[in-house]
């Protein structure tokens, strides 16, 4: 899991700090895109996206709740046709021992053709953005440890750090 946290006192302020990594130039795109919120039409392309990160388990009554709950965002994005070719989730909640609320970016996903592009870094740019908005006092990252090493040096680009954190699941 990797994580940023606050820098001093104030959430804003320090989400302030951490975006100017994600605002420095990235590679062109060979075409233009835009991200935009996922919309229920998202569905069938959202589905695509997630299996690319080996589950299928986001069928689309699944995806239309979590598009329509309060606690999560799902950015898209789309190119000049308005294709989805990239995502990524943020979910967020009070939580009590930060005193606050705290976002998860639960997946990011860009289409083998869009990648090291600048999209997946864009993607993170509007989820930290909304996060900001949300005064979060702090973002996590969760990726699988099978894609770790490939995703660790971009993950660490774009402001974020390795966290010391053990997660289990219940069986």
């Amino acid at each position: 899991m990797c994580e940023m946290e606050p820098f001093g006192n104030s959430a804003a302020g320090w989400l302030d700090s951490r975006l100017s990594v994600l605002t420095q130039p990235a590679q062109k795109p060979a075409g233009a895109f835009r991200v935009r919120a996922a919309r229920r039409g998202d569905a069938e392309t959202i589905k695509g996206l997630i299996s690319e990160l080996g589950y299928a388990h986001a069928d689309k009554a699944t995806v239309d709740w979590i598009i329509s709950h309060t606690e999560m965002e799902i950015f898209i994005a789309a190119d000049n046709f308005d294709k989805a070719f990239g995502l990524a989730s943020l979910s967020h909640r009070p939580q009590l021992r930060l005193g606050g609320r705290i976002a998860t970016i639960d997946e990011l996903v860009v289409a083998e053709a869009w990648r090291r592009k600048g999209v997946g870094r864009e993607l993170l740019k509007r989820a930290i953005e909304r996060a900001k908005v949300l005064s979060v006092k702090r973002i996590e990252l969760i990726n699988h440890h099978g894609r770790a090493d490939q995703a660790k040096a971009f993950y660490d680009k774009c402001g974020f750090s390795e966290a010391d954190a053990m997660v289990m699941r219940f069986k």
